[in-house]
């Protein structure tokens, strides 16, 4: 898919595997992230989130800065307050993104809504463009 160019939203194990085919290293937490009311901090807009975990491993990835891969560039998106671990990526080249949260927890927070309509952008510019 990312060779291809086709969209993809990563969340939870998906965004650990899309770190993975970026080319970074998964490690286990010292204490998994669970339950809600986890804040993260979207790093383009710096607005919080109050956000849902249920995940015992992380992406290492650079959190300052722009990286490099074979997908093209991108950068960390979204940080856990409670202990700066990569929360999302983003690729700026490829239409490609992930959470290692859960946005679509229906009895949690909302505030990650946002991320189904960037999406949707997404598919429609890819639809648009095809």
């Amino acid at each position: 898919f990312l060779s291809e160019k086709k969209p993809v939203f990563g969340i939870c194990f998906g965004h650990q595997i899309i770190g993975r085919a970026l080319g970074f290293d998964t490690y286990k937490l010292p204490f998994g992230h669970r339950g809600i009311n986890q804040p993260v901090k979207n790093l383009k807009t710096s607005q919080v989130e109050i956000t849902a975990h249920n995940h015992g491993f992380a992406v290492s990835a650079p959190i300052e800065g722009n990286f490099t891969t074979v997908y093209g560039a991108g950068y960390v998106s979204h940080i856990c307050l409670n202990d700066n671990v990569v929360e999302g990526l983003e690729l700026l080249e490829t239409p490609c993104f992930s959470v290692q949260y859960h946005p679509e927890a229906a009895a949690g927070p909302h505030d990650a809504n946002y991320l189904f309509d960037h999406f949707v952008e997404l598919m429609e510019k890819v639809k648009t463009n095809a």
